[in-house]
């Protein structure tokens, strides 16, 4: 498939206990007018939007940056794979020839992430643009202990901590009709360029963020498990 401008996909493989789980990861940043142009090379027949404005750009942002995981994933031509929405609103993926495949979307401020990994290993991402200007809930007194330490600005600490906590609510499938305090982040550690942290309530996840140009981004996975490093460093350098 022919690579396009502003986007990029890659194999992103998870190890847990010396056992290997494929993930592929995909990123657009594609202007509406440039996707609209190319909806039949990713878009399926029955993902047809009345959706307009931004609204639409979001929709075809989130499933370009699926199609383009999904495809790195499967090999699948990405306009032969459908997403539709499930009860919950979560994105449900049909791959011709696959099953047991889950896709995790996520979009913010014209770019979009996506990651397409096997059912038996939950994983979720999320993205938010780095804007101070925005309200969000108030980091707790201890995770603001946890960050005085690190070479985050403020409004940086902020979004990082929210997009854990929201990739968090994507891979147990609540969204945020929960109490907010369940998603408390208990420990934050460096590693490079990236911020692990673990969660008060939920132990047996967590989440590998960074930032990437003017966005926060979030994967949350098991806890015990390994995600390539690497590759996520070339994903945040192509997308910086």
């Amino acid at each position: 498939m022919t690579e396009w401008t502003n986007s990029y996909h890659l194999a992103l493989t998870v190890t847990r206990e010396g056992v290997s789980f494929p993930a592929s990861m995909g990123v657009s940043s594609l202007s509406l007018p440039a996707l609209q142009l190319e909806l039949h090379r990713f878009l399926h027949p029955e993902e047809r939007t009345t959706l307009t404005g931004v609204a639409q750009h979001h929709y075809f942002l989130g499933r370009h940056a699926a199609k383009l995981a999904a495809f790195d994933f499967t090999g699948v031509a990405p306009a032969s794979i459908r997403i539709r929405p499930g009860v919950f609103g979560q994105p449900v993926l049909s791959c011709p020839g696959h099953s047991n495949l889950q896709v995790s979307i996520t979009h913010s401020d014209g770019s979009a992430m996506a990651v397409v990994f096997p059912e038996s290993h939950p994983m979720a991402v999320d993205i938010e643009a780095i804007d101070g200007s925005r309200f969000l809930p108030p980091v707790t007194p201890a995770e603001m202990r946890l960050m005085a330490s690190l070479p985050y600005s403020t409004d940086e600490q902020q979004f990082l901590l929210w997009t854990a906590r929201e990739a968090l609510s994507k891979v147990l499938r609540t969204g945020f009709t929960t109490d907010l305090e369940l998603f408390d982040v208990k420990s934050v550690e460096r590693n490079g360029d990236f911020l692990i942290s673990t969660f008060v309530h939920f132990m047996q996840y967590k989440a590998v963020s960074w930032v990437a140009g003017n966005m926060a981004c979030s994967l949350v996975l098991p806890q015990r498990s390994l995600v390539d490093m690497a590759a996520l460093q070339a994903l945040t350098n192509r997308v910086s």
